[in-house]
């Protein structure tokens, strides 16, 4: 419901979203962002050890995409590894592997930097 009234006057060139669960809704709001910025979807959870599946990032990549130009979307973990005062339970194997697995994922979608 904000996302018309917000993305209408945001002067950032990049918004960072996050994306990685239920709560965070669908990516039709995307719609509102104008075409001169880049969103960068944060569907790696740094919540949780467990590793998403690529490929079925790869799908919510492109179903973001149905809403926004592909060429202007990226992928992130959705926040850092220490997102509350207390962090997160992460190992720093698990936090590698989470940003492995973005580089590989963006490697499949958008192709080699």
């Amino acid at each position: 419901d904000v996302a018309p009234r917000m993305c209408g006057d945001i002067k950032a060139q990049r918004l960072l979203l996050e994306f990685d669960d239920e709560r965070s809704g669908s990516f039709e709001p995307l719609r509102q962002i104008p075409d001169d910025k880049t969103v960068v979807i944060g569907l790696v959870t740094s919540k949780r050890g467990e590793l998403e599946e690529s490929d079925v990032l790869v799908e919510r990549i492109h179903e973001a995409a149905r809403f926004f130009p592909l060429q202007q979307l990226s992928l992130s973990p959705q926040c850092g590894f220490a997102s509350s005062i207390v962090g997160n339970c992460l190992t720093s194997s698990q936090q590698l592997a989470k940003l492995r697995l973005v580089f590989d994922t963006a490697t499949k979608v958008w192709g080699s930097a």
